[in-house]
């Protein structure tokens, strides 16, 4: 009987190969994978994303609503809220437009002379897991100090977290006597919203005011493929009650602070705007409908721009033209019952 050939270099070479695959797959691979999870534990969320966006972690709120603790924890340096302040304007924004938030910084969020009427703005970011990103969020609230960090990963399906992190910083650090929640491709009237809400605004307390979405609008959306996917799990009826359109809406102090105590007991929906409806119902807040938050930029005239406070979906160029018209408006533009009422 003949002997088996010498093994050859070439299958010693294959077969260590194949040892070495296999003890990547067993040891190696899954403890990246531990490092990676570890990684992204450190941000709070509820929805980790689109991909896993059916899957809330069971972390992510207190028995039945939001545990805003782990919002706050690691947080950076703060803005400094000035004390007696009329407005506070929280802008939803992302790590990556630091473009949109410049502009902004240049156009209606100036403050080039002391203002009668004080207000800030602050922009609500959260965490990002490339460290290019979060850098650049670091060296911008550095040289700007207007940005608020939260402890959450920045995802549109976490847009409810980054608001409530802001109306509850805005709530115990700030205490204004207004707060506007808006985005960073809005344009604000700053020119003659603080003074209106001091001087016009006729509601002191309990104010919820907004575009309002029709009733054929605020259908649940039950498809998973959805962004704005909803399960019965998460929301079980069908419609969701009356709710400003999150381009922009008004709260007063009061009516944030009955909405975060509301929050408490009140399971979150990835759906920001519906969210803060729900739980405006629970606080026992009624929506001031108003057409002065506009969902759509237009060609609107001169005199509007003494009318409208939230216009949405503006490029840089409209930004720097609906600023320079609220200040010719001012003195173009006469007073009228309109300008002075909600409606």
């Amino acid at each position: 009987m003949a002997l088996g050939r010498p093994c050859s270099w070439k299958r010693v070479f294959c077969l260590s190969a194949v040892l070495s695959f296999l003890f990547c797959c067993l040891f190696l691979l899954p403890n990246a994978t531990h490092r990676e999870r570890q990684a992204s534990a450190r941000f709070f969320a509820a929805w980790q994303g689109p991909s896993q966006r059916t899957h809330p972690v069971a972390a992510a709120s207190a028995p039945g609503g939001v545990d805003f603790g782990p919002l706050f924890s690691g947080a950076r340096s703060e803005p400094h809220c000035e004390p007696q302040q009329v407005l506070l304007i929280l802008v939803t924004s992302a790590p990556g437009n630091a473009a949109p938030r410049q502009v902004i910084r240049k156009t209606w969020a100036t403050q080039d002379r002391r203002q009668p009427y004080p207000w800030q703005a602050v922009f609500l970011i959260g965490q990002t897991t490339p460290e290019g990103s979060a850098w650049q969020v670091q060296q911008e609230q550095r040289e700007f100090r207007d940005i608020l960090v939260g402890n959450y990963l920045d995802t549109y399906r976490n847009l409810t977290l980054k608001v409530m992190h802001g109306l509850k910083w805005a709530l115990e650090r700030c205490r204004p006597s207004y707060v506007l929640k808006t985005d960073d491709d809005c344009f604000v009237n700053t020119e003659w919203l603080p003074e209106f809400l001091a001087r016009r605004n006729a509601i002191k307390t309990g104010l919820y005011a907004g575009s309002l979405f029709p009733r054929e609008k605020r259908q649940v959306i039950r498809h998973p493929s959805s962004k704005w996917y909803v399960s019965n799990q998460d929301y079980p009826p069908n419609e969701y009650p009356p709710y400003a359109s999150g381009v922009g809406y008004i709260l007063s102090l009061d009516a944030v602070r009955r909405i975060m105590q509301a929050a408490e007991h009140v399971r979150p929906i990835p759906v920001e705007d519906a969210y803060l409806g729900i739980l405006a119902q629970r606080a026992g807040l009624r929506l001031q409908p108003s057409a002065r938050f506009a969902k759509q930029n237009a060609r609107w005239r001169l005199c509007n721009y003494r009318y409208l406070m939230v216009i949405h979906h503006l490029s840089a160029r409209e930004q720097e033209a609906a600023t320079q018209s609220v200040r010719e408006a001012r003195s173009a533009c006469r007073e009228t019952l309109e300008i002075t009422q909600w409606k």
